[in-house]
């Protein structure tokens, strides 16, 4: 049953965990041509009708929700004590994506255009409801792109060790040395990060034009978009540097932004914190 499934464009497939509400999950393919997988948990839409969207890490899947039980399943069971009961929409392109808009990678206009209203749609649509997103790691830099080139689409965004370095795919191996230096990352981390930057980032014109600290720079701060943003200050991919400083530059902007850095490596951040940045009105 599950190898049918997999197969098909447009599938669904019910998968539940102990003592957990049982998601719908499925494959669909966008107009570029590139498949994703989808994950949908509906609880009691009279209750609440927020969404909550989630971009996974590393290595991740549209699964990783709901098997992370230190991490954001902690969070879920977090507002389920508060009465709090949101609908969750997970996706991914595999385990390592990044939603970029350029000429091989038209993945932000697909979320907003074709990804978003059919997810939505099979949920009976937002209705009343608030669209808030969460990202984790790699997919902390997924939910910038989102949240600062579709402004205005959700309230609220959760960065939780986000992948923002200030360092980039073009920079010379001197500025990456100094960045090791700085922020004491692993050289194995770093260059992985910067090896999966260059998979889909072709010039540095096209870098610049995605780069979260640049990005945030240019934000309407009359769009009222608020960023909780928390990451381990030892990070081993040295991301607790970039997480400041994109806090620092949304501030400048005047956009609303908290930063709340914790002790340990990656990917550790505030659950507590980030469970209550969503459920509060």
């Amino acid at each position: 049953m599950r190898k049918a499934i997999w197969f098909l464009i447009l599938s669904f497939a019910l998968v539940s965990v102990q003592g957990q509400a049982a998601q719908t999950c499925g494959t669909k393919e966008i107009s570029a041509g590139y498949t994703y997988d989808y994950c949908i948990q509906t609880a009691d839409r009279t209750k609440t009708q927020d969404v909550v969207y989630f971009f996974h890490g590393l290595g991740g899947n549209a699964r990783t929700w709901f098997t992370q039980t230190q991490g954001t399943q902690w969070i879920e069971n977090k507002w389920s004590s508060q009465g709090y009961k949101p609908t969750i929409i997970t996706v991914s392109f595999g385990e390592i994506w990044l939603l970029v808009n350029n000429e091989e990678f038209p993945l932000v206009s697909a979320f907003r255009d074709e990804m978003m209203p059919f997810l939505e749609n099979q949920i009976g649509g937002l209705g009343k409801g608030r669209r808030l997103l969460l990202g984790q790691s790699m997919g902390g830099f997924n939910s910038i792109q989102a949240s600062l080139q579709m402004p205005g689409t959700f309230l609220k965004v959760v960065l939780m060790c986000p992948a923002i370095t200030t360092v980039g795919p073009f920079d010379p191996p001197e500025a990456i040395d100094r960045y090791i230096a700085r922020t004491k990352a692993l050289r194995s981390r770093v260059n992985l990060m910067l090896d999966i930057s260059r998979e889909f980032f072709k010039t540095p014109e096209d870098w610049q034009r995605h780069d979260p600290l640049q990005l945030i720079k240019t934000f309407d701060p009359a769009i009222k978009q608020v960023y909780l943003v928390s990451t381990g200050m030892k990070d081993e991919f040295g991301f607790q540097e970039g997480s400041a400083e994109f806090v620092k530059a949304a501030k400048t902007q005047g956009v609303i932004a908290s930063w709340l850095p914790v002790q340990g490596g990656h990917c550790v951040f505030d659950r507590d914190a980030v469970a209550r940045f969503i459920w509060n009105k």
